[in-house]
């Protein structure tokens, strides 16, 4: 089945952890057994569900350079269902102490495996860069969710992620399949956003999902009050908005993690999406 999904995109600004947290939520409060990883070293995701910043030791950063087993840093939130895995400081010197390590680009996927039986649903915030973290992520994937706001510079990076793909999957021969691209922050006061959107919807089509998350303050309010949309403003248009995004996401889930299963029960392995069915990379 699909599992593992990392939130990504190279630029910054475009609503990636609060995207990550809220799917995370949204999914857990539907009764899936939740883990959401936070693979920024700024742990924004981390901090938006409670955890100080002087509180996120054992983080992923621990269990990645070998200091800390997976199951010992995973910690509950005020959420049935959600687990968190912190980000910390230390992911910063990534690139450097992976890079050492024999098996660096698999380090991720290597320490998930350890609970992969724990939970249905595993959600990676990943830093607005490429990195070996990034890399780390595609691998450790079963597919890939871009959030994007309506701009031209935020269409530009996510060509520049689809290069990324193109790459991993050259050198290291594996990458996940895109599972949809999430239009973010819409703003239908700005000019240019009917035209960003169109161009976004006409080149990428079905891959786009049809919510749009639209611009709502209470979005940016909630990790103030440690907690995510559902819970701190029910009723608000961003609520409605991710409520709406998980309904597609799990639809998705179910039709493509369906061809899989069917695929790798008849091959005795584990297929790639079939490309007839296959959420194809940028």
């Amino acid at each position: 089945m699909l599992k593992t999904i990392p939130v990504l995109n190279n630029k910054g600004g475009v609503g990636k952890t609060t995207t990550a947290v809220n799917v995370a939520a949204g999914l857990a409060r539907r009764g899936r057994n939740v883990l959401l990883v936070d693979l920024d070293s700024q742990g924004s995701a981390s901090v938006s569900l409670g955890v100080p910043q002087s509180n996120l030791s054992p983080s992923v950063a621990d269990v990645l350079f070998g200091e800390q087993s997976i199951e010992d840093a995973i910690r509950s939130t005020s959420l049935d269902n959600l687990d968190l895995l912190t980000g910390a400081l230390e992911l910063a010197n990534a690139d450097v102490r992976l890079n050492q390590h024999e098996r660096g680009q698999y380090r991720l996927a290597d320490v998930l495996r350890e609970v992969d039986d724990q939970y249905q649903s595993i959600l990676i915030d990943c830093a607005p860069s490429t990195s070996i973290l990034s890399v780390n992520a595609l691998v450790a994937a079963d597919a890939f969710l871009i959030p994007v706001t309506p701009s031209y510079l935020a269409l530009e990076g996510v060509v520049s992620l689809g290069e990324v793909v193109r790459r991993v999957r050259q050198n290291i021969g594996e990458a996940a399949p895109i599972l949809g691209i999430a239009l973010t922050m819409v703003d239908w006061s700005g000019t240019q956003v009917d035209d960003a959107i169109t161009q976004l919807r006409n080149h990428y089509g079905g891959k786009v999902f049809d919510t749009e998350i639209r611009a709502d303050p209470v979005l940016a309010d909630a990790p103030s009050r440690n907690l995510d949309i559902f819970r701190y403003a029910p009723d608000s248009q961003g609520a409605e908005d991710y409520a709406r995004l998980v309904d597609e996401i799990e639809e998705r889930l179910q039709r493509y993690g369906s061809v899989y299963d069917s695929v790798s029960s008849r091959e005795g392995n584990e297929p790639t999406v079939p490309s007839t069915e296959e959420p194809t990379a940028p």
